[in-house]
Formats: C-alpha cells, sequence, structure tokens
C-alpha cells in the first residue's frame, strides 16, 4: 500500500499542471505576448 501511496506522490507535480490549467484559464502568456519582427508571436497563439 505504501508504494502506491509513494508513486502517486512522486507523479503528481506531472499531472497537476495540465489540469490546473485547463480548470482555471489561461493567464499571462509566457512569451507575455511580445511578437516577432515578422509579427507573428514568439511562442505562438497556442491555437491550431
Amino acid at each position: 500500500m505504501f508504494e502506491v501511496v509513494k508513486t502517486i506522490w512522486l507523479l503528481l507535480p506531472a499531472y497537476t499542471p495540465n489540469n490546473f490549467a485547463v480548470l482555471f484559464g489561461g493567464g499571462t502568456p509566457i512569451d507575455l505576448g511580445k511578437k516577432f519582427i515578422d509579427g507573428k508571436r514568439i511562442l505562438g497563439d497556442g491555437t491550431r
């Protein structure tokens, strides 16, 4: 039983960021919305 709890505890940081992003919405982009020379966002706008 202890091994299961330990495994969940170790994997928790890997699973939570993606879930929290969906639940709490976007927020400030990593590139702060800055644009490159060609006018496109440095890391993209996050849509397909």
